[in-house]
């Protein structure tokens, strides 16, 4: 009792505030003692009671007090009772539980000369569980009906909720959702996100994650005050740019116009590349060129027919390089010709296009460069491209070490570090030219996924901008098939929808984006893959899955897709929704949910800019640096090459595997390619690629090398098969012909498979594909690459037959069951055709001269079949007549 006694005595020796409260009993209340400081969640150090009674004339007196502790209580005396309440900082009486003699207390303690009991509105939980937490506005949050509760305590009430309807999220998830909270302040409504039949375009202050503001107010200055020539002024005024945009006039005072070089970050549709005009036409003007970079033929032919447009009224020729070749397919494929750059003063490129004149030794052809604008700096990261564009801004700088350099990006990690790699002065605009509200939406199941893209592309299409435009939307999926799929299910339900993706015909590219820009349909799914080259001026974007094939997004390319809404001039803000199916994953590989990704995009932490490359690429930009600088000197060969960022090879070990590969000789303290050497760099090949060119070509079929350099990947299994293949073997196939699965044929029938419900078509489908495609007697086989290579060479034959990729497209389908997009095919036609040239280059420096003639038969047989058919055809008959 005295250990007791002795821890309340020390107890309130020190501040405290009280809390009394109602009791079961007549004329008492429960005393509670907490700390002077008003905390939320704050814990009880002391409870106890307080007995009142009335003296003789009425008023109130305490007659007993105690506090309990280890379960005993400890006793206190009316005159020390008034002690105690006099010395309290704060004495407080819960709103729900005053006592029903309030007034006769308030009375009391007046005449003990204490403080004034408030009365306060506090959190009912955390009174049932010994704690004190006052509620306001700030952390009042509506728990049911008729109850509100802390933050803290409608949390868990929450939680509770959230499993009691079976919602299991991750932890960054219920983050979020515990954020939400704070922010909705009902557990109710915040519960609704995961219900069946929420409504996101009627909850939208619910779904609303944040909401990304226009920049800050940049008074840019007007076109006629800039440093350029007066006829330029005039062009630009003519369609419609009078003002510089905020980002533009920040990069103007970076030094834009005094030959700076600037890496330029600022978001999608803010007036990037016109800023490499006000820079690079002044000097086109004055005979120094401008040329413009970027990683895609379609972007870089869209800025050739915008600069050729504008810009032939000063008298200035516009170039294009990008490397395609002539196949002569209609409606299904644009083939861009390659321009005469020599004459051009402004050159359009993509970056290998322009890289092949260094590699080749012809960039002399170009002439003096003013300007270098490289578009989507940020592929510096790509494990494919990122080496390739790393080689050639060196190589540029090389040549050209007084040009002016531009590089641009909407999505870069850590810029200010990429700037200081890349030797450019860093001008970052985080402003969007309209505000951004970003969403998230929970969905349980494809279903309800389809249901909610329905009703949020409906609603968006009913609204108009303030400049009369209707709200469009891009609904992006992680595949083609299910892009056509959804857009299928939408048309179904009364949206006019239209699929876009790489795999279709050039003709339907072109008629969904013109359709689209006339207003005609309220939405297009695409793939993530093509997020940075869609250019639709949507107001919505819709993810409809956070996944690119059987990989997640990066945050970067989340960042570039989610800059596709909202489009200044045509919108007044743009939107992007989310939608997540909490513990799904797109593929076995995937080690994250979808929610847990969601919250990891939306909180944006760009990936830094890091690009990397292996032994073989690193020693491919040596070589390729050798063939087109002319540097011989090893120690110089050395120096050059650590200026490069991928550079995490020894260069003695890259150099070492060119020497192996036969691609260099190493003499007198210098590194010389060899012709085989030339010849690889000329065709983009890796070292290896080149040296097993050479191994196999006085052996192999030149097709069929050509095929391996680039084997076609992108066949599937009809729906029909894949519904059949799926039921029968009670699990879901991949789609994909070349998956591995079903290589091995033979296996199909072994027992317990499930191949005996197959039904008897599906075995006449599967004995066509070994037949004409797993049909290999190798040792490596169904490990090996020969089905691919004989799929190639039927679609090569149905070419040279006269077929179009539509109708190579069709006879797959009616054949053999397999879907292929008639835009893959072009596609890889026109990578056969490089590899061709390739082989046929290889071969000349291996002195097989005889197979030149033979290359050049296989190759105009596929650009123009038809042609070569008549010419073969008047030749034999101009022999039987001779």
């Amino acid at each position: 009792m005295e250990v007791a006694d002795a821890d309340i005595q020390r107890r309130l020796a020190k501040p405290y505030s009280l809390v009394l409260r109602d009791a079961r009993q007549e004329m008492s209340a429960t005393i509670e003692l907490f700390s002077d400081v008003l905390r939320d969640r704050q814990r009880r150090y002391l409870g106890g009671m307080i007995e009142f009674g009335r003296k003789g004339n009425g008023l109130l007196e305490v007659r007993r007090m105690w506090f309990v502790k280890y379960n005993k209580p400890v006793y206190f005396q009316p005159k020390e009772v008034h002690q105690i309440l006099r010395k309290a900082k704060h004495i407080l009486v819960p709103k729900k539980h005053k006592p029903p003699f309030m007034r006769d207390l308030q009375d009391f303690l007046k005449r003990m000369q204490a403080r004034k009991a408030r009365v306060i509105p506090v959190c009912e939980s955390c009174i049932r569980n010994d704690r004190l937490t006052i509620l306001s506005k700030r952390n009042v949050v509506k728990v049911s009906t008729n109850e509100v509760a802390c933050l803290s305590c409608a949390r868990s009430d929450m939680h509770i909720d959230l499993k009691s309807i079976g919602a299991k999220l991750s932890k960054p998830m219920l983050r979020y959702m515990d954020h939400q909270l704070s922010r909705v302040k009902s557990v109710t409504e915040v519960v609704e996100l995961l219900k069946p039949g929420f409504d996101p375009v009627y909850n939208s202050e619910i779904t609303m994650y944040d909401e990304l503001q226009a920049g800050k107010l940049v008074e840019g200055r007007s076109i006629d005050d800039l440093d350029i020539p007066d006829k330029l002024k005039d062009i630009l005024k003519e369609d419609g740019l009078k003002q510089l945009l905020p980002v533009q006039e920040l990069v103007v005072e970076a030094g834009l116009l005094k030959g700076e070089d600037l890496l330029i970050v600022s978001s999608t549709s803010s007036g990037k590349t016109l800023l490499g005009e006000l820079a690079g036409i002044p000097q086109a003007l004055e005979g120094k060129k401008l040329i413009y970079l970027s990683p895609l033929v379609a972007l870089t032919n869209e800025k050739y027919n915008a600069f050729r447009k504008r810009y032939k009224k000063l008298g200035l020729r516009v170039g294009i390089r990008v490397g395609m070749s002539r196949i002569d397919i209609g409606k299904d494929g644009k083939v861009i010709v390659d321009t005469d750059v020599r004459k051009a003063q402004v050159i359009c490129a993509t970056y290998e296009a322009l890289d092949l004149l260094f590699r080749s030794g012809e960039n002399k052809q170009i002439g003096d460069i003013g300007t270098i604008i490289v578009d989507e700096i940020q592929n510096l990261a790509e494990e494919e491209r990122g080496p390739e564009l790393d080689g050639l801004l060196a190589r540029m700088r090389f040549h050209y070490p007084k040009a002016q350099v531009l590089a641009l990006s909407a999505t870069v990690g850590s810029p200010e570090q990429l700037a200081k790699e890349l030797k450019l002065k860093l001008v970052e605009y985080h402003g969007r030219p309209v505000p951004l509200e970003r969403h998230l939406v929970f969905a349980r199941n494809d279903e309800d996924k389809r249901r909610i893209i329905r009703r949020l592309v409906d609603a968006e299409f009913r609204t108009k901008s303030s400049s009369g435009n209707k709200g469009q939307s891009i609904i992006f999926t992680f595949s083609r098939r299910r892009a056509h799929s959804i857009s299928d299910w939408l048309r179904e339900h009364g949206i006019r929808s239209a699929v876009y993706h790489g795999g279709l015909s050039y003709n339907k590219r072109r008629s969904v984006e013109y359709s689209y820009a006339k207003q005609r349909y309220p939405c297009v799914v695409t793939t993530a893959a093509l997020g940075a080259g869609v250019d639709l001026p949507a107001s919505q974007v819709i993810f409809e899955s956070l996944a690119m094939g059987a990989d997640w997004i990066s945050t970067a390319e989340f960042e570039q897709m989610l800059g596709r809404a909202g489009r200044l001039g045509k919108h007044d803000r743009g939107r992007v929704y989310l939608i997540v199916q909490p513990e799904r994953k797109y593929h076995g590989g995937q080690d994250k949910y979808e929610d847990e990704i969601a919250t990891e995009l939306l909180a944006g932490d760009i990936e830094n800019v890091e690009p990397f490359a292996d032994t073989e690429r690193c020693a491919e930009q040596i070589l390729a640096t050798i063939c087109s600088t002319g540097l011989t000197e090893l120690k110089s060969v050395a120096r050059f090459y650590k200026q490069m960022l991928s550079a995490t090879v020894p260069p003695s070990d890259a150099l070492k595997h060119l020497v192996r590969t036969h691609m260099i000789r190493v003499r007198e303290g210098g590194a010389h390619p060899t012709d085989l050497g030339k010849a690889t760099s000329i065709s983009f090949l890796t070292p290896s690629e080149g040296f097993d060119v050479a191994k196999h070509v006085k052996t192999m079929d030149t097709l069929e090398i050509a095929i391996k350099l680039s084997p076609f990947e992108n066949a599937y299994l009809s729906n029909k098969l894949q519904q059949e293949v799926n039921a029968a073997f009670k699990t879901y196939m991949p789609t994909r012909l070349f998956s591995g699965v079903f290589s091995d044929i033979s296996n199909v029938g072994t027992p317990g498979t499930g191949a005996s419900r197959l039904p008897p078509w599906v075995f006449s489908i599967f004995g066509k594909w070994a037949q004409t495609f797993f049909k290999c007697e190798c040792k490596m086989y169904p490990d090996c690459d020969h089905g691919k290579i004989e799929f190639g060479k039927w679609v090569v034959e149905r070419r040279k037959e006269g077929l179009n990729p539509t109708g190579i497209a069709r006879e797959l389908r009616k054949e053999f069951e397999i879907w292929v997009y008639p835009g893959d095919i072009f596609s890889w036609l026109d990578s056969l055709i490089h590899h061709l040239k390739a082989v046929q280059r290889v071969a000349k420096v291996a002195g097989e001269t005889d197979i030149n003639e033979e290359i050049e038969e296989q190759i105009a047989r596929i650009e123009k079949p038809k042609q070569e058919s008549d010419k073969k055809q008047e030749t034999e008959q101009k022999e039987e007549t001779e």
